[in-house]
């Protein structure tokens, strides 16, 4: 079985609904474990930062069902939320505050919003790694295929006067960083914003992090054909399984540098997070997205069914929708590659259903 989100939000009726879920749901408990502490060089040197804003903390969350069930929802929510729900607020209010996210090689920002609301943001910059619009396309392939697991993101312009002038204490060290590498027009910055997961963990199979060496190993295992998961890491084996077909199909090479396979605080539900590195022209996809792909033999009966019936028309109608503050989505180039890695992908688990057998690859709902 593929385990699908058990979180339940309570939605309140007549005119409260988008309040109460934006209020009270959608912003909370503060991830602290970033930054250097630099705050008393840069007091003297930079203005006051911004007025400080505290998210809306979560209403206590319901208590998820503790047997591995599938959870009928629609694949236009995330935790359990419809995503335009939770992108409405990121799209129009005023920054709050801005601190710099550290532990990558490339720039990553938290901005708070004046209306409570919190996102990653991933600016247009000199690093070649991070392209902003392709967390977007990588949030919008993923519901097309029926997935719930990458954060809901959308494109954004800020004024970098702004981004600057509202940074954390701790934040300020990287000033000099962000007018240098960040990518302005006339004044404007250009990037992506992506919902703030309020907990994230490291997830484990076998007890090992899944993106370590131990940890790889494990799934792998769990992975072959006719293996028998043990019911502790069964959910999360099951993710993975989508997350290497997803990855291969977007072509994502950066899924196991390290840091970037996350989980809920309850080890359940298995966050495909930081895609800014997907997409391109090769229709054999990247040498690592394919390798791990290819390190799994049984799949999601739904999702290779959806890849079976995937056209291109819907591909381009769902990049074709809300392209500012962007150019454009995918060249034509990139989306016939998508399509050429999805035959690929189909032919590869076809030739193992006629090795094995359907019910054996197909192991999962």
């Amino acid at each position: 079985m593929r385990l699908r989100s058990c979180i339940a939000l309570e939605l309140l009726t007549g005119g409260t609904l988008f309040a109460g879920l934006v209020a009270g749901g959608i912003w909370g408990s503060q991830l602290a474990r970033e930054g250097l502490a630099h705050e008393a060089q840069a007091a003297t040197e930079l203005p006051a930062p911004a007025r400080v804003v505290e998210p809306v903390p979560l209403p206590p969350p319901v208590s998820p069902h503790t047997e591995l069930e599938v959870i009928p929802e629609t694949p236009t929510m995330f935790l359990g939320v419809e995503d335009d729900i939770l992108l409405a607020p990121l799209r129009d209010s005023p920054i709050a505050q801005v601190k710099f996210n550290t532990g990558g090689s490339s720039i990553s920002l938290r901005i708070d919003f004046e209306n409570g609301a919190r996102a990653a943001f991933k600016p247009r910059q000199t690093n070649w790694q991070s392209v902003p619009r392709r967390e977007v396309i990588a949030f919008r392939i993923n519901r097309l295929l029926g997935l719930g697991s990458v954060p809901p993101a959308i494109g954004r312009r800020f004024q970098m006067s702004k981004i600057v002038g509202a940074l954390t204490p701790e934040s300020r060290f990287y000033r000099p960083r962000l007018q240098a590498e960040m990518i302005q027009k006339g004044g404007w910055v250009t990037g992506e914003l992506s919902w703030w997961i309020p907990v994230i963990r490291r997830g484990k199979v076998d007890g090992y992090e899944i993106d370590s060496m131990e940890g790889i190993v494990s799934w792998k295992r769990y992975l072959a054909i006719g293996a028998k998961i043990p019911e502790r890491d069964l959910a999360l084996v099951q993710q993975i399984s989508d997350m290497v077909l997803f990855d291969f199909i977007i072509s994502n090479p950066d899924r196991w540098s390290g840091g970037n396979a996350r989980v809920s605080e309850d080890q359940r539900l298995l966050y495909f997070m930081d895609n800014t590195l997907s997409f391109g022209d090769r229709a054999d996809g990247h040498p690592k997205s394919r390798t791990y792909f290819e390190r799994c033999h049984t799949f999601s009966r739904s999702l290779v069914e959806r890849l079976r019936t995937l056209e291109e028309e819907e591909i381009r109608e769902v990049l074709e929708r809300d392209i500012e503050p962007f150019d454009y989505y995918l060249r034509d180039s990139e989306i016939t590659a998508l399509l050429s890695r999805r035959d690929r992908a189909l032919k590869y688990i076809d030739a193992l259903i006629r090795r094995h057998g359907e019910e054996l690859v197909l192991a999962f709902p």
